[in-house]
């Protein structure tokens, strides 16, 4: 009799209890207005150079991401060689 009261009295309290919500996004406008929280730092990067990892790096500028995979520096944009023997296993020796 008693767990059945209890049950009773703690299905009601949760019935009974107030319901809270996330608030509502801001509108368009409304987020305007708002600073950001987060601005993420601006690295100088020279002419013609890339940006990694908040480094800045010069055109021309390589490293190896993968088994033969380099990340080249060229033009202001990061490219990719799959097929690259500059790295030649260089991330199989890092352990």
């Amino acid at each position: 009799m008693q767990t059945m009261l209890a049950r009773t009295i703690l299905i009601s309290a949760l019935l009974l209890s107030a319901a809270r919500a996330q608030p509502a996004p801001p509108s368009p406008a409304e987020a305007d207005q708002l600073s950001p929280q987060y601005a993420p730092a601006l690295v100088p990067v020279p002419p013609n150079g890339c940006a990694w990892a908040s480094r800045s790096f010069s055109d021309g500028a390589a490293f190896c991401v993968a088994d033969k995979v380099m990340q080249i520096c060229a033009a202001g944009k990061w490219v990719r060689e799959s097929a690259s023997e500059g790295c030649r296993g260089a991330l199989a020796n890092t352990r």
